[in-house]
């Protein structure tokens, strides 16, 4: 078969949008394999569905993370508008609750302000203001992000994977990766059995492209990036990079509030976070882009990325994970009090709906058990975990053999994907890893700019 010359493992917002960038810029063998039959069926479909504006993030720690988001939302808003998809500005009030969480409100304006985001886009608001704006909710002051907006991710996925198709990228869907190997001066990717793809075959015709069933026969790639979400340290470890890190999977559940009940705010409502070095969210009311209202979530640990029910769906899974390697660092998370009493208490909320609505009561007290109607969106984040037991904030880039792997690409994550790939992108390039790519010849910018875009986050390189 004749080799890709990019393959991107991943078919979520992430993948989808390094598709979008490398199909535009280059003529090439480009493809994406995912394992489902569709895009954006994990991560990211099931998270809260807002674009979230960089207030919250560090410019000088998470700067990237930050910068990106920033850059994106612009982005995010044209290609909402040019594809007709949904696009509602609730507006976002993140709420302290206890009195001395005060400060943190004053240093997000800062963030925010540093981030580029305008004047006129934060409010710092006293309890009162609050009770005037959202009539239920208590609190003792918030900051309002003012154009933090609802979207549906699902579909700028999908709008986005037809537009690198468009350009010349291909999707290799339901194609589930069981191993990859270093082949010379290329890898070789091999599908589990039964998953399909794409492959050229010679007739007495001439060339023919049918779709077989791959069991011995490699995908050869003479470059691999890595946008596997849940799996992406697992394909990191199997080239034999990132095992200074694991992961720990946290899943995040929300329950659905009765329409009739919709009235008890039409924002969304954060609450600064208690522990921000844990990956236990406080809770939230959330505004969907459909006019739906969630509460939620907590992060209850689970085994494995696709836990979305129950404890674990196989034993031997659970096992297998607390047992792989590194341990060291699962063990010296797990070991840390702090974690081990919130993580019981996540479980707490996990299985009861009562105590899931005691937690958001606290800042929205006219909330009752019964205006939760059913179980809403669950979600399962991939957390990494360094050799300290610490919790990684930030996304980390780490080169492999023919190969650049993503992993710990948490929230901001969906917000910021447009940009930040255009980023690893350019980096990429300058690193000489796409030289074997021809570049497309210069056109007008066009919806996007892709050299304004990477002026826009410039840091130092990862590859340099």
């Amino acid at each position: 078969m004749e080799p890709w010359d990019v393959t991107i493992i991943g078919g979520g917002i992430l993948g989808t949008s390094f598709a979008y960038w490398l199909a535009n810029r280059y003529d090439g063998r480009i493809a994406v394999i995912e394992k489902e039959p569709q895009v954006a069926v994990h991560t990211s479909r099931r998270n809260t569905g807002v674009i979230h504006r960089p207030f919250y993030l560090d410019p000088v720690g998470r700067r990237v993370f930050a910068r990106s988001s920033q850059a994106a939302y612009g982005m995010w808003k044209a290609f909402a508008a040019q594809r007709g998809l949904p696009w509602l500005p609730v507006g976002t009030f993140e709420v302290a609750t206890r009195p001395d969480q005060l400060s943190r409100l004053e240093t997000y304006r800062t963030w925010g302000l540093a981030n580029g985001m305008g004047d006129d886009e934060l409010a710092l608001l006293t309890a009162e203001d609050v009770r005037r704006l959202e009539p239920n909710v208590r609190c003792h002051g918030a900051i309002w992000s003012k154009t933090d907006t609802a979207v549906d991710y699902p579909a700028f996925t999908q709008a986005l994977r037809e537009e690198a198709e468009r350009a010349g990228a291909k999707f290799l869907l339901g194609s589930d990766v069981e191993s990859i190997d270093v082949a010379g001066d290329h890898l070789e990717i091999r599908l589990a059995r039964g998953t399909t793809t794409d492959r050229v075959y010679v007739d007495p015709r001439g060339k023919i492209r049918v779709n077989v069933a791959f069991r011995d026969d490699p995908l050869p790639t003479r470059f691999l990036i890595n946008a596997a979400g849940g799996h992406s340290i697992d394909i990191a470890h199997a080239l034999g990079v990132g095992k200074e890190y694991t992961d720990l999977h946290f899943r995040g559940e929300y329950w659905e509030v009765g329409s009739e009940w919709h009235h008890l705010c039409g924002r969304n409502i954060y609450t600064v976070p208690r522990h921000p070095e844990l990956p236990f969210l406080d809770p939230h009311w959330i505004v969907r882009a459909d006019g739906r209202r969630e509460i939620g979530p907590n992060a209850v640990p689970v085994p494995g990325p696709y836990t979305y029910h129950g404890l674990f769906d196989d034993p031997a899974e659970a096992v297998q994970k607390l047992f792989e390697r590194p341990v060291g660092n699962k063990l010296a998370a797990l070991v840390n009090p702090d974690f081990v009493t919130l993580a019981t208490e996540e479980w707490a909320s996990s299985i009861s709906r009562r105590a899931m609505a005691k937690r958001v009561q606290e800042f929205l007290p006219a909330l009752r058990v019964k205006y939760l109607t059913r179980p809403g969106t669950a979600g399962v984040r991939a957390q990494v975990v360094d050799r300290h037991g610490n919790f990684v904030k930030e996304a980390i880039e780490i080169p492999g053999p023919h190969s650049f792997h993503v992993v710990n690409y948490n929230s901001p994550g969906a917000t910021g994907s447009p940009a930040y790939t255009a980023w690893i992108v350019n980096l990429l390039a300058k690193a000489g890893h796409l030289d074997h790519l021809k570049a497309k010849a210069a056109k007008p910018a066009g919806l996007w700019d892709f050299d304004a875009v990477c002026a826009a986050i410039e840091t130092p390189s990862v590859l340099a």
